[in-house]
């Protein structure tokens, strides 16, 4: 395919496009431009997204209702705020097949003494799957960055309702006029990903509720419904002190997803305590060595990771919020 000539379709002003191209933004009206011929236009949705003020009061009410944030509000200081619409591919697969598998249970019997006595059984388990999963993965290969799947799994709660790409109104889109990213997957690539995730989605499901799986024999249908999504992310990055730290909002509806935040002096004391309990655990295990080489290995081991855990937390300085931990409010 030729990419020289492109021009918009409003306009008529030169565009500049890459074989990856799928929307083009025009530089002087801002007009969304379908270009590439491997995806029809009826299968590009976006979501419409608020603007740069509404994302400004978001990250501020944010601030107003964070414990840590409100106390340093003052000193906090944005210095950007960026948008862009980031591709995702979504679709509809139909999973089915069965899968055996054994975990292991404690089984307690009393005997006519009164007197309890446990033991570990295992037991085996044949389960069907029948069910359908609505995927939705990352255009995109390039390496993730903070807020991109925190992105998915906020879409996942939210549903936000979508629109064509050529249907969204002119006065709408010139409102907010983000740079849409390139699509690095085609269809026939994100067909064959959600395949292959739906199947992994189940499997992961079964190993984390068993101790071994002994048979899998799960099968994907072809992936139905396959649309491309662009979601609005907005990022907003604000400094304090010598530092930058950034928050990623969806912009739908201005939920921050995912957050890098300076520490404070409570939370740093929190974490050097943690160091400090770990190194005392460890100690005690070594001292334990001689009476029980195993459980002092295991003290050991525990201490020195919840050392090692808390002391790189206190070095940080910084630490990271996710929505799908609950944290963000």
């Amino acid at each position: 395919m030729d990419f020289d000539g492109f021009k918009c379709e409003r306009c008529g002003a030169p565009l500049e496009v890459s074989p990856e191209t799928i929307v083009a933004i025009c530089p002087y009206c801002g007009f969304p431009n379908h270009i590439s011929g491997n995806l029809k236009t009826e299968k590009i949705f976006i979501i419409p997204s608020l603007d740069k003020n509404a994302i400004a009061k978001a990250f501020w009410d944010r601030v107003e209702h964070d414990f840590d944030l409100r106390r340093i509000k003052e000193n906090i200081q944005i210095v950007d705020i960026e948008g862009h619409y980031a591709p995702y591919w979504n679709g509809t697969v139909h999973v089915y097949g069965t899968v055996r598998y054994m975990k292991r249970e404690e089984e307690c019997h009393t005997d006519s003494k009164g007197n309890t006595r446990c033991h570990t059984v295992e037991r085996h388990y044949t389960e069907k799957v029948d069910e359908e999963m609505r995927l939705l993965g990352s255009a995109r290969r390039q390496v993730e960055s903070l807020g991109v799947d925190d992105l998915i799994t906020h879409f996942s709660k939210s549903m936000p309702r979508g629109k064509k790409l050529m249907e969204l109104e002119e006065g709408e889109w010139s409102r907010v006029k983000l740079e849409i990213l390139n699509t690095e997957m085609d269809e026939r690539h994100a067909i064959l990903m959600m395949h292959e995730d739906a199947i992994d989605i189940i499997r992961d499901r079964f190993l984390a509720k068993s101790d071994r799986i002994e048979r899998f024999d799960v099968h994907a249908d072809e992936p139905r419904d396959v649309k491309l999504l662009l979601l609005p992310m907005w990022t907003v990055y604000y400094r304090h002190g010598d530092s930058i730290f950034h928050v990623v909002f969806a912009g739908w509806d201005g939920k921050g997803v995912a957050a890098t935040e300076p520490m404070n002096v409570f939370r740093r004391a929190q974490y050097l305590a943690g160091t400090g309990i770990g190194i005392l655990i460890a100690a005690f295990g070594a001292a334990a060595f001689a009476n029980s080489p195993i459980f002092a290995v295991l003290v050991m081991s525990g201490g020195a990771a919840l050392s090692w855990f808390t002391g790189n937390k206190a070095l940080e300085g910084q630490r990271v919020e996710r929505e799908r931990k609950g944290i963000i409010g």
